[in-house]
């Protein structure tokens, strides 16, 4: 028998994408899942999550716009952010004008997408947090505490960011349930779950202190930064989508690697040839020629693309070092860091290095640029191993 869960879903608005990849991930590891709470979008993906319609959630994520966050007047300069820049002076006039944004459009869209009857007859539990502002406390509820034809007020609550006018339940207002605690894993542990695992997508709002030690949490935080709470950029929502199935994969084991995923197969023949030292190394090699990080990899696809990017880059780079001398480039901080944003700084280590030796002591070196070092030893194993 697998053992059982309590999720707990943090807020970051249009982050949540990758909250999403992380259920997809959850599911098909078959992990038995007993209890979700959540704050902000954690909450609202939570109820989608548990009246268990994946594809209508993928439609969400690939569909809103700003348009279904906010309604503004005047037309914003830049779609994609709310929060850009860009749009400051008419917003800022706006929520001056208005005294909030009204959150109409966010309730059209959960009541075309939520179906209360199937969140209610789940097996799943369900909670939510907001922040009350009669009573400057939390209001820390379960579904079983709300009544079903609030069940949409309570969510918008939870969801009330500080753009719009505070939600209205029972004559107070509520806010954002990140004002209280935006990652609500103590919901859980009050409740008695004790192996709980976090989607931690936050980097905002407040985060409670554990109220007990003796408790499991797995915690899945994102390996890249997933943008702004506002950001509708499907290209970016899409991308976290498939960076939290990845991660959550690799928190169970199910996938190897730093910071690239192989299944444990594949990884298992990087480790017949390389210790994981050079694997870390050419991993971090791999990030410094950009290469697509989010898919899963074979050994050799990803040792074959790895070698073709550095023998292209290292073409180039022959053909610019003739212009430069080594000694000049070390005294002048400038040229090399032009070097290395130019994408040529691997080329540059491994090319300095072979020659001159003893620059691997440098302390300078060491400090500033020890990945780039260990890199550059992995791709000289890569290429001895291929010449083999």
């Amino acid at each position: 028998m697998k053992k059982e869960y309590g999720l707990v879903l943090a807020g970051g608005g249009t982050k949540g994408a990758y909250e999403v990849g992380a259920w997809k991930a959850l599911k098909e590891m078959n992990i038995p899942i007993t209890c979700i709470t959540g704050a902000s979008i954690g909450a609202i993906n939570a109820a989608l999550i548990i009246q268990d319609d994946f594809e209508k959630l993928l439609h969400i994520y690939k569909t809103i716009g700003a348009d279904n966050i906010v309604r503004v007047k005047k037309k914003l300069k830049d779609r994609t952010n709310i929060l850009s820049v860009k749009n400051a002076i008419t917003l800022t006039k706006e929520y001056i004008k208005t005294k909030g944004f009204d959150n109409e459009p966010l309730r059209k869209m959960m009541e075309e997408y939520l179906d209360i009857d199937k969140i209610y007859d789940s097996n799943i539990d369900l909670g939510m947090t907001s922040y009350s502002l009669k009573t400057k406390t939390a209001l820390e509820v379960f579904k079983e505490d709300i009544p079903k034809d609030q069940f949409i007020d309570y969510l918008l609550a939870t969801a009330c960011f500080p753009i719009y006018k505070g939600q209205e339940i029972n004559e107070d207002l509520f806010f954002d349930g990140g004002f209280y605690d935006n990652i609500p894993i103590n919901m859980q542990v009050k409740k008695g779950y004790k192996n709980i695992i976090v989607i931690d997508i936050s980097y905002e709002g407040i985060q409670r202190k554990l109220l007990k030690k003796n408790v499991y949490l797995k915690i899945i935080r994102p390996t890249e930064n997933l943008g702004g709470i506002f950001d509708f950029d499907k290209e970016r929502m899409k991308k976290n989508m498939t960076m939290g199935y990845l991660d959550t994969l690799k928190a169970f084991h199910q996938l190897q690697g730093h910071t690239y995923y192989f299944t444990a197969k594949e990884f298992d023949k990087l480790l017949n040839i390389f210790n994981l030292n050079t694997i870390y190394g050419l991993e971090y090699a791999a990030r410094i020629y950009q290469i697509e990080k989010y898919k899963i990899y074979t050994a050799e696809e990803f040792l074959s693309l790895l070698l073709k990017k550095h023998e292209a880059m290292d073409e180039k780079y022959k053909r610019i070092s003739q212009k430069f001398n080594f000694k000049r480039i070390i005294s002048q901080y400038k040229l090399v860091l032009h070097t290395i944003n130019k994408g040529f700084g691997l080329c540059f280590f491994m090319d300095m290095l072979s020659s001159e030796p003893k620059f691997r002591n440098n302390l300078i070196l060491k400090k500033f640029f020890s990945d780039y070092i260990v890199a550059t030893d992995a791709m000289n194993e890569l290429k001895n191993y291929k010449e083999v």
